[in-house]
């Protein structure tokens, strides 16, 4: 009888693969697989790519191995059932953000949790993560705030230029010919 489990080589790979996967994140998130079919993972992971993400179905325990080696605290809660793991290399909140709008349109898929930056959050906290806004708006907002002292400081730098122009012109005709 043939057995479809991978041998010693080809799981020690597998863990190779999801370390290297580790290392180049900053960001994992790890979903409950609850039977998305192929056309709904294949959109997934194309809007996951637009973030720079790669997403990953896992097996628990060789996902738990290559944690362990790579110095990853928090993950076991979440290998427990299926589990697909989103790996951001650049954004982990808008691959969240993708992730989150996804599943709005998708109800199978949930957050167990994940680990951003090097600390584990639970789906609660991912939640909120998502709920805020992007990297973007937030510098779209710093800007703004920024720019309002400075258009003041404009305009009070050109009224005093208007006064003392004002007041040279009066000295000017008041002056002895």
């Amino acid at each position: 009888m043939e057995s479809n489990a991978p041998g010693r080589q080809e799981r020690r790979r597998m863990v190779e693969d999801l370390r290297e996967l580790i290392r180049g994140s900053k960001g994992m998130i790890f979903l409950n697989d609850a039977g998305l079919n192929s056309l709904e993972t294949t959109e997934l992971r194309k809007k996951m790519r637009l973030t720079q993400s790669r997403l990953r179905m896992v097996r628990n325990r060789l996902m738990r191995i290559a944690c362990d080696e790579e110095k990853v605290d928090g993950c076991a809660p979440w290998l427990k059932t299926n589990t697909v793991v989103a790996f951001a290399t650049e954004d982990a909140v808008a691959a969240l953000k993708a992730l989150s709008a996804y599943s709005v349109e998708h109800e199978k898929l949930k957050f167990k949790g994940g680990v951003i930056d090097g600390k584990a959050v639970d789906s609660a906290g991912l939640k909120a993560l998502a709920a805020l806004p992007g990297r973007r708006d937030l510098l779209t907002m710093m800007a703004f705030v920024m720019k309002g002292p400075m258009t003041k400081g404009a305009r009070d730098f050109k009224a005093l230029v208007t006064k003392m122009v004002i007041v040279l012109n009066e000295a000017a005709k008041k002056a002895p010919k």
